[in-house]
């Protein structure tokens, strides 16, 4: 049994680690629950990128292991010690090879998890569900034209699945005691990491987590929440938006109506992110009407966010990950963007059309503006701006603008935004924004 005062120093020392970004990116997990119904053996998911200047949404289908089921919250936890544990022997060793053998015990440790018997099994059942589990890009779930027999007057269509391009996360995995593909005994777990993981790691494609934070957290939903917003953040600059409907798709967790009661459903996950200072601020605001009612969630990223971002170049360094002894090919290729669908203009414009995305945005800008020599003018150009610039982009430049002040440097952010806005519109052709002499 480990020592409980280098066990409460494992859980509470600053511990910051890398984790692979394209991975980061996806919604896999799931929250733990006793109640999972059977038969649950696939779900869909938007994957969410900037690509070409551009926020796009690539849907994805995460097919689960068989009777394991689909990853979990304890798998995000098992998870998150093995990449700790993979930066340690990169670290030592400079070398992190394609196969890796890792004991029980060392996972456990790196996850800041006490050895028990169940906690072994958990990692039987954390590597085979690895395994076993597939992400589809490129297609989603169709409806069949046919109806089904018995169906009665609805005529119901009936779904199948086409899988497209399938990809791994791990590929060949060995438990202790089994024979490998040498027909060698194993004592440890043989994982074969799928070159597109191996490569964006090792390339540098990471995010930076602060594991003791993570580790801290008790809740299920807290921990799938923090390794959301992670990627949230960082495409909106510690802004992030995500409706209520996408998150009880991801995480497989019951649906309410009532903003009362999912106010309920997160409070505890949202404490625990504003206790440690992950969060700054949230909100629940009202989408939508009558069968198609939805809540859309709102965040800004607190202080523990952003100090643990603002590492990524320092340990980027510390494990010499980008460097060219690192660098097996060609720069590795996200391989989930073969699932792209074609650019649409309609649906680039569609923030720019929400009124509550719209009215939000003004009171952001306005607020962050501070006093202005005539507001009144200054609010019909804000107006005009957020009529035309996809509001993810307003967003990113928001965050932009705050990390730049939160540097100490001496702007007008204001005007600094104003600026910065006009440079995107003008990218977009819009005809006043061409007028580098316009005043606003």
């Amino acid at each position: 049994m480990p020592d409980p005062q280098k066990k409460g120093f494992l859980l509470n020392a600053p511990v910051l680690l890398l984790a692979e970004h394209i991975l980061g990116s996806i919604p896999l997990w799931e929250v733990k629950s006793k109640n999972r119904k059977e038969g649950l053996r696939e779900k869909e998911v938007v994957r969410e990128v900037y690509y070409r200047g551009e926020l796009r949404k690539i849907p994805l289908v995460i097919y689960a292991s068989g009777d394991l089921g689909l990853p979990n919250s304890v798998d995000l936890e098992l998870f998150r010690g093995f990449e700790r544990w993979a930066l340690s022997q990169l670290e030592r060793k400079k070398v992190l090879d394609p196969i890796v053998r890792i004991s029980g015990a060392e996972i456990l440790q790196a996850a800041g998890k006490e050895p028990s018997g169940a906690a072994y099994a958990e990692v039987d059942r954390f590597f085979l569900r690895m395994a076993g589990t597939m992400i589809s890009a490129g297609r989603t779930k169709t409806e069949v034209g046919e109806g089904v027999r018995g169906s009665g007057p609805l005529n119901r269509k009936r779904l199948r699945s086409n899988k497209g391009i399938v990809f791994k996360i791990f590929g060949t995995v060995v438990l202790p005691g089994q024979p490998n593909k040498k027909g060698e005994m194993v004592d440890k777990y043989e994982v074969e990491l799928a070159p597109w993981y191996r490569d964006s790691l090792l390339m540098g494609n990471c995010f930076v987590i602060d594991h003791s934070l993570f580790t801290g957290m008790k809740g299920s939903l807290s921990k799938l929440l923090h390794q959301l917003l992670h990627n949230l953040f960082y495409l909106g600059k510690g802004h992030a938006e995500q409706r209520y409907s996408d998150l009880v798709g991801y995480w497989q967790i019951k649906r309410y109506m009532a903003k009362s009661k999912v106010m309920e459903q997160f409070a505890e996950a949202h404490c625990e992110l504003l206790k440690r200072g992950f969060l700054e601020h949230w909100q629940i605001v009202p989408v939508g009407v009558r069968e198609q009612k939805d809540f859309l969630f709102i965040w800004d990223a607190g202080s523990a966010w952003w100090k643990t971002e603002a590492q990524l170049p320092e340990l980027q360094a510390k494990y010499e990950l980008g460097e060219p002894h690192h660098r097996d090919s060609d720069p590795v290729i996200d391989p989930f963007l073969t699932a792209l669908p074609e650019p649409s203009t309609g649906a680039a414009m569609t923030s720019a059309t929400d009124t509550n995305s719209a009215a939000r945005l003004l009171d952001e800008i306005i607020s962050l503006s501070g006093r202005r020599k005539d507001p009144d003018v200054w609010e019909k150009w804000w107006k005009r701006a957020i009529a035309v610039v996809p509001h993810p982009r307003i967003w990113l430049r928001i965050g932009e603008v705050k990390e730049r002040k939160a540097r100490g440097e001496r702007i007008n952010m204001g005007s600094y935004l104003a600026k910065l806005i006009k440079i995107e519109a003008k990218g977009l052709g819009v005809p006043w924004a061409e007028d580098e002499n316009r005043t606003t």
